[in-house]
């Protein structure tokens, strides 16, 4: 099941990529219109794919790779709790930089009223996410 949506994964970053060449095509110019920059649609949806289509391939290729003993190791507990710690770190690091480039942004004039507000929005649903997930384990616990 997992490997299946590592493919689909995969598969949806190599269409984004084709469909980011498509774009560049003069046919597609209707299309480019009605972005704000449209010398950049063509380079956000190449890389937009590139990225997916990457991880996809790097995910695949480190599950099909993997031997016995190294599936046994990764369901070990100890494991598991120092994936955990680190990921826990990894998004405190995350929040803080990313409030603080949201900041700077703003205050420097390169943010736009939209995007600051959208991006306000998923900072809050993230921590939102965070709180109701610990609530969760605590109500487990």
């Amino acid at each position: 099941m997992k490997n299946r949506w590592l493919w689909v994964l995969t598969l949806s970053g190599i269409a984004m990529i084709l469909l980011g060449i498509l774009v560049t095509f003069p046919v597609a110019g209707e299309i480019r219109s009605k972005f704000i920059r449209p010398d950049l649609v063509s380079i956000a949806i190449i890389f937009t794919g590139v990225f997916l289509s990457f991880s996809g391939i790097t995910a695949i290729s480190t599950e099909k790779f993997k031997t016995k003993a190294q599936k046994i190791e990764e369901e070990d507990e100890r494991n598991i709790k120092i994936n955990q710690y680190a990921k826990s770190k990894a998004f405190d690091l995350m929040s803080f930089l990313f409030g603080m480039g949201l900041l700077f942004l703003a205050l420097l004039g390169y943010m736009n009223k939209v995007s600051f507000f959208f991006l306000i929005g998923l900072y809050f649903v993230s921590y939102f996410y965070f709180w109701y997930q610990n609530w969760l384990i605590k109500k487990a616990i």
